[in-house]
């Protein structure tokens, strides 16, 4: 402590005023998008959250693709500000200004102090991907934190003595990692594969190797019992494993993951950030042994995308990506000042203010467009209105009252501070045609019927259900009846009429057509109390 003190009381003025540039850059990219309304995969998590911080397994009661990692993060927000819904995103942005940190001491550590502030610098508006795809709270944006702890705990021990308590917290790390997301394996293979073959190497003999290995997986089994402990003692271990394995292994052959996906993402990186794409290429003016091993994790964070189509997977290599620039901007600096007579000490800072100001240009016009204007903007589902609609179910409802959303926005539910009858919280496991589908259908049907919701709300956008050709019939059949024969319209959130959306109660059936959600209450049942 004392030692990261003196460092600190060291940095010259220089250094500071980056460092607070960095901090403006930040709050810039996020102060008119923070509080915008959640969307689906934050309901998501939110209405799990809620549960966990009840002492409810959420894959028993929500079913949720995503690890607990996530679901821990935001019960955690909830329980430190309970009161605002966007509490989870302020978590996240801490986090990953922590992982920005990391990966200036990595920079640090690997090839000098004058790399870790140009890769800082871009890594920060690169989290964020072109148009700030990524203002929501994904788990990508947490589990930075815990992936780049056990690089910079490998590259610091790597220049230091080795010692077991720095392969016993890498092992624990890198499971708090896993349980944000399986698949970042290829990165934490590349990793421990070289730093055991680096102790090989330097003349460690197999006992050494051995037990830095046996205590690499001592720290991922404390770190197990602890994250999984309360879903052992729920007995829900097999519901984590349905919902986060067996599901997603269908999921990954549904058609949303392929290199057109991939193909079409670096597409659209190169249109926006095609500087970053060339300085990578600088590095080859003066190669350095340990770029291979950079060029390696960048190729292993881009094995974890599986060419998905959602943007936030490729936050991922933005990391391994943003050092590889600093880099080739370093190289660059060098060679040009190898051609002049005299040193030039501003040469490479200007080269990095010249990368980072075409980065950041792309998101320009976001930074200082108004809060209203960018939630507008950023429009296409209903997670708009889902406030106001959450509003309405909310007066109509008790907090006894089942509420029911027949598509994917469990956002509503959030706002309502309603539950579901069902753990089929979004329509996705019902849709995507899996050999899974129709069971999740038929236990939905016989959810609803077991426990009728006082209020059912109906999402008409086809992308809150995913619906395939090959999707089974069965729950919208049973869906139509069901509202058709027990429940009756009682208003909804028209967008179709080409003017600003408005809620209208009641509507016809013409006016049904122009809803977005389209809420129904439960006939002759007894009066709720008002909220």
């Amino acid at each position: 402590m004392i030692f990261i003190q003196r460092k600190i009381r060291e940095l010259p003025w220089s250094q500071w005023l980056s460092l607070l540039g960095l901090a403006l850059l930040f709050v810039a990219l996020r102060w008119n998008n923070y509080h915008a309304p959640l969307i689906d995969d934050e309901g998501e998590i939110d209405y799990s959250a809620r549960l966990l911080v009840q002492g409810i397994a959420p894959y028993q009661h929500a079913f949720i693709q995503k690890p607990p990692g996530v679901i821990y993060s935001y019960a955690f927000a909830n329980l430190v500000l309970p009161q605002f819904f966007w509490s989870p995103r302020l978590l996240a942005y801490l986090f990953v200004a922590a992982a920005t940190i990391l990966l200036g001491i990595i920079a640090r550590l690997e090839f000098g102090e004058k790399i870790a502030l140009p890769a800082m610098w871009l890594m920060t508006p690169m989290i964020l991907l072109p148009g700030i795809d990524q203002f929501s709270c994904n788990p990508e944006m947490f589990l930075l934190l815990p992936l780049l702890a056990t690089v910079a705990i490998y590259c610091y021990s790597r220049r230091h003595e080795n010692k077991n308590r720095h392969w016993f917290a890498a092992g624990f790390f890198a499971v708090v990692t896993l349980i944000f997301k399986y698949n970042i394996l290829p990165i934490f293979a590349l990793v421990f594969i070289a730093w055991l073959f680096e102790l090989y190497t330097s003349g460690h003999g197999i006992p050494a190797i051995v037990k830095a290995a046996l205590c690499a997986v001592a720290g991922g089994i404390v770190a197990l019992i602890l994250l999984f402990g309360f879903y052992a003692m729920h007995q829900a271990l097999e519901s984590v494993w349905e919902c986060t394995v067996a599901f997603n292994k269908f999921y990954l052959s549904a058609g949303f993951f392929s290199w057109a996906f991939l193909g079409s993402r670096l597409a659209s990186l190169w249109s926006s950030w095609w500087i970053l794409f060339l300085m990578p290429c600088a590095i080859l003016f003066r190669p350095q042994r340990r770029v291979w091993f950079w060029l390696g994790m960048l190729g292993g964070a881009f094995l974890t995308t599986s060419g998905s189509a959602y943007a936030q997977y490729y936050i991922l290599i933005m990391p391994f990506w943003a050092l590889l620039a600093a880099l080739g901007i370093r190289a660059l600096a060098d060679k040009i000042q190898a051609k002049l007579t005299k040193p030039v000490p501003w040469l490479a800072p200007l080269l990095a203010t010249i990368v980072i100001l075409l980065v950041v240009h792309v998101d320009a016009p976001w930074i200082f467009c108004s809060s209203e204007r960018f939630v507008r903007a950023n429009d296409g589902s209903p997670f708009l209105e889902a406030p106001l609609v959450a509003d309405k179910v909310a007066g109509m409802t008790s907090p006894n009252d089942f509420v029911y959303v027949a598509g994917s926005e469990p956002e509503i539910l959030c706002y309502a501070q309603r539950y579901s009858p069902t753990r089929f919280i979004t329509s996705y496991p019902l849709m995507i045609p899996t050999p899974l589908a129709l069971g999740y259908q038929q236990a939905a049907i016989q959810d609803l019927q077991a426990r009728p919701p006082r209020v059912i709300v109906f999402v008409a956008s086809g992308a809150s259900w995913l619906r395939h050709a090959d999707s089974p019939p069965d729950f919208f059949a049973f869906l139509n009846k069901f509202l058709d024969q027990n429940y009756q319209m009682v208003g909804g959130y028209i967008t179709g009429d080409g003017a600003d959306g408005h809620w209208a109660e009641p509507i016809n059936n013409e006016q049904f057509k122009q809803c977005s959600l389209v809420v129904f209450s439960l006939k002759n049942a007894s009066p709720s109390n008002s909220h």
